[in-house]
C-alpha cells in the first residue's frame, strides 16, 4: 500500500506524505518502517507484548506509533481503529528520520523529564519553564514549537505509546479525524493541503496536551494470562463478572489463577477486578458528568449503595463526597 495521498484536481501534480486508513483491527500497514502512525482505537480491546512485558489497551484510546515500532498484538476483540499515517517532514522540512536519527532534535525532546518524574501538574510547565535560556538562538522559534508535536513519538524509552482518551477527549480526536478525512478524500479547492496539515497538528496537540493519561494503559504485566484476563476484565466492566465465567473462558482452574495474580497483582483475581472498577470509577467521576448511580451501572455495580460503600473502602469516602470534591477543584 502506498501511504501518501495523491492530488485529484487537475492543476496541482503532487503527492503528500499523509494516509488515513480505517480499519477493522489494526491496519495492516502498522509496522511500516517509513512513517509515524497516529491511530485512534476506537473500539474493542487488545494486549500487547514488547520484550517479556504485556499492557492491556482498551477504547477508547490512542497510540504514537513511531517509524521503529513493531506491533505484537497477543489477544483482541472487536477492535476497530483509524490511522493516520504520515512522515515527520509534512509537519516541518528539517524532520527528515535521518535529521531526527542524528541526534540534531534530542535537546527539545530530552528537555522534558519522564512523566515518572514529575507530578501530573509539573509535565505542562515542565516543557515551558526556563527553555528558552538552555537553547542556542536558533532553536527558540517556531522550530521548537513543531517539534513538541513531535513528542510522544521521541520522547519515551518505548516505540509505542498508549493513552486512554476522556469521552471530550475522543470526541475531539473524532471530529479531528472527520475533518482531515473529508479533506483527503473530497480535496475541495487548491487549500486541501494546508488544512489537512492544520489537522494533522490539531490530532497531535490533543496527545502532547493529554497530561491526565488513564494508568491502566501504562500498566504492564509479565504473565500473559493475567494480561489476557485483565483485558477480559476491561471489555466487560460494565457487565456482572463471575470467577466461574473467568475459569471457564480461560479453561484455567481457580488456584492457578490466583496464583497467578497473586504473583503478578499481590491479590486474588476478583480483588483485581474490584481495583480496576474503583479506577475506572476513579476518572469517570472526576472527568465526565455522569451521576454516582450511571458510574455505578457503567463500573458494573446494579446496587449504587453498594458501589459507593466499596468506593469508599477504596478512598476513605464516599462517590458522591469524591465527586462533589473533585467538581469543587475545577
Amino acid at each position: 500500500m502506498e501511504l501518501k495521498t495523491k492530488s485529484k484536481r487537475p492543476e496541482m501534480k503532487c503527492s503528500i506524505d499523509v494516509f488515513l486508513d480505517e480499519s477493522e483491527g489494526f491496519s495492516k500497514c502498522i509496522n511500516d518502517p517509513g512513517t509515524y502512525k497516529a491511530v485512534l482505537v476506537e473500539s474493542g480491546s487488545f494486549v500487547v507484548e514488547d520484550k517479556g512485558e504485556y499492557r492491556v489497551i482498551t477504547a477508547p484510546a490512542a497510540m504514537a506509533v513511531n517509524e521503529k515500532a513493531e506491533l505484537k498484538v497477543i489477544s483482541e476483540s472487536g477492535v476497530r481503529t483509524s490511522t493516520v499515517f504520515f512522515k515527520p517532514t509534512f509537519i516541518r522540512e528539517e524532520f527528515s528520520f535521518d535529521a531526527i536519527g542524528s541526534g540534531k532534535f534530542d535537546k527539545f525532546f530530552k528537555a522534558v523529564k519522564e512523566p515518572a518524574q514529575m507530578k501530573p501538574d509539573e509535565l505542562m510547565y515542565s516543557a515551558i519553564r526556563g527553555i528558552g535560556a538552555e537553547f542556542d538562538e536558533d532553536f527558540k522559534d517556531s522550530i521548537y514549537q513543531d517539534a513538541m508535536l513531535l513528542l510522544e513519538f521521541n520522547w519515551h524509552q518505548r516505540n509505542i505509546v498508549f493513552y486512554s482518551l476522556t469521552e471530550q477527549e475522543y470526541s475531539t480526536a473524532v471530529r479531528i479525524l472527520r475533518s482531515l478525512k473529508h479533506e483527503l478524500e473530497m480535496q475541495p479547492d487548491n487549500f486541501w493541503i494546508l488544512r489537512t496539515r492544520y489537522f494533522l497538528i490539531s490530532l497531535l496537540f490533543t496527545a502532547t496536551a493529554d497530561f491526565y493519561r488513564d494508568s491502566r494503559q501504562d500498566e504492564i504485566y509479565k504473565d500473559p494470562l493475567v494480561a489476557k484476563v485483565a483485558r477480559y476484565m476491561w471489555e466487560n466492566i460494565g457487565n456482572d463478572i463471575s470467577l466461574s465465567d473467568i475459569l471457564k473462558k480461560f479453561s484455567v482452574n481457580k488456584n492457578t489463577l490466583n496464583d497467578a495474580f497473586n504473583n503478578e497483582k499481590s491479590m486474588s483475581c476478583m480483588a483485581y477486578l474490584e481495583q480496576l472498577r474503583m479506577n475506572f470509577a476513579n476518572k469517570l467521576l472526576q472527568f465526565t458528568d455522569h451521576s454516582v448511580s450511571e458510574i455505578s451501572s457503567i463500573c458494573g455495580y446494579s446496587d449504587s449503595n453498594y458501589f459507593s460503600k466499596v468506593f469508599k473502602k477504596h478512598t476513605g469516602m464516599s462517590a458522591s463526597e469524591y465527586q462533589k470534591q473533585m467538581k469543587g477543584l475545577c
